[in-house]
């Protein structure tokens, strides 16, 4: 039986980590822009902030469990993911080498690119830290897929315990009381527990009304968004600590939207569009920041040019769209599609 909720949330997150980075652009303008401007921004901004650890959850829940043999699952995983993602960073250093920022910029030696790919972020794909932390998790997977196809649920709800103490009473006791605690967790830090997280969850019936899990996103989400308020125009500056993926806030935004649709969006929706859209996902996420900042530079397109609620979905949308089909122009390309969308 298909799982629609599945196919729903991964394009959900797919067009809101879109519109997440339309927002950016104005968030980083504190005391620079007016207050009702940046607070647009801000407010679209957080909402999108579950989407990335939304998807790592999602990936959890698909691939633990399900591991059967290391060489297959490392073929498939890296021919859907590294070799696109590998293509689309060396196309956005040798883009940013035709651009006006300096820092974007890569010096055209192989080592020079070789280097940015190591350290991540040529040609401003910030965005890619993602692909980088999911590799990561991939190596990991077949070690975890050993241990959760046989552990029990005490074991598993056991390390996502530990897993938030490492990643969030240890941060605010080192934030708060200015000391870090020695006792070493950091092999339950990171990522890997939403991968572990998004598994226990999928598999466990939760009987939370949709009602307040709504509740609680929303919830989240302002709390966020006046937090970080808070401290951003108290420093000058935008501060992520508690926008971070790993803060409670966004904890909270990321499982009660899973789990929200799980319970509330299990049903088939627009079935050709979301088909292609999720297809198209990967490739979306690609090639999008390139599009995005291809309409803001060269065509003055983002918050700015109108009314920053108007501005910011007018480039949102036209991004989706172009986007979308760049992934399946280049997807109908005979042998070499796959390679370059995923």
């Amino acid at each position: 039986m298909k799982k629609y909720w599945i196919t729903n949330l991964r394009v959900f997150a797919t067009l809101t980590v879109v519109l997440l980075h339309a927002a950016s652009f104005g968030i980083i303008q504190v005391g620079k822009i007016s207050l009702n401007d940046w607070w647009i921004c801000h407010v679209i901004n957080i909402f999108g902030r579950f989407a990335v650890p939304v998807f790592v959850m999602l990936s959890g829940y698909l691939l633990l469990g399900k591991y059967e043999d290391l060489n297959t699952f490392l073929s498939k995983r890296f021919s859907r993911v590294f070799i696109p993602f590998l293509i689309w960073s060396l196309i956005y250093m040798i883009y940013a080498n035709f651009s006006v920022f300096p820092s974007e910029k890569t010096a055209w030696e192989i080592g020079a690119f070789a280097k940015r790919l190591l350290i991540g972020g040529g040609g401003g794909s910030g965005h890619f830290w993602f692909v980088y932390m999911l590799l990561g998790l991939y190596f990991f997977t077949p070690i975890i897929s050993r241990w959760i196809q046989q552990a029990p649920e005490k074991e598993i709800i056991f390390f996502i315990i530990l897993w938030f103490v490492g990643n969030v009473i240890y941060g605010f006791v080192n934030i708060i009381f200015k000391f870090q605690i020695s006792l070493e967790l950091r092999y339950f830090s990171g990522y890997i527990g939403y991968f572990i997280l998004g598994y226990w969850l999928g598999n466990k019936e939760i009987n939370f009304s949709k009602y307040l899990l709504l509740f609680i996103f929303l919830a989240s989400w302002a709390v966020s968004a006046y937090v970080c308020y808070v401290i951003s125009f108290q420093k000058g500056k935008y501060v992520y600590d508690f926008t971070d993926y790993l803060s409670p806030s966004v904890m909270l935004m990321t499982v009660s939207i899973f789990l929200l649709f799980k319970k509330a969006f299990d049903k088939e929706f627009l079935p050709k569009i979301m088909s292609e859209l999720d297809i198209s996902s990967f490739g979306i996420f690609l090639v999008h920041f390139l599009v995005l900042r291809f309409l803001s530079r060269n065509y003055q397109i983002n918050y700015t040019f109108i009314h920053p609620l108007i501005g910011i979905f007018v480039h949102y949308f036209l991004c989706i769209i172009i986007s979308f089909l760049i992934v399946k122009i280049l997807s109908k390309i005979p042998k070499i599609g796959n390679w370059l969308v995923g």
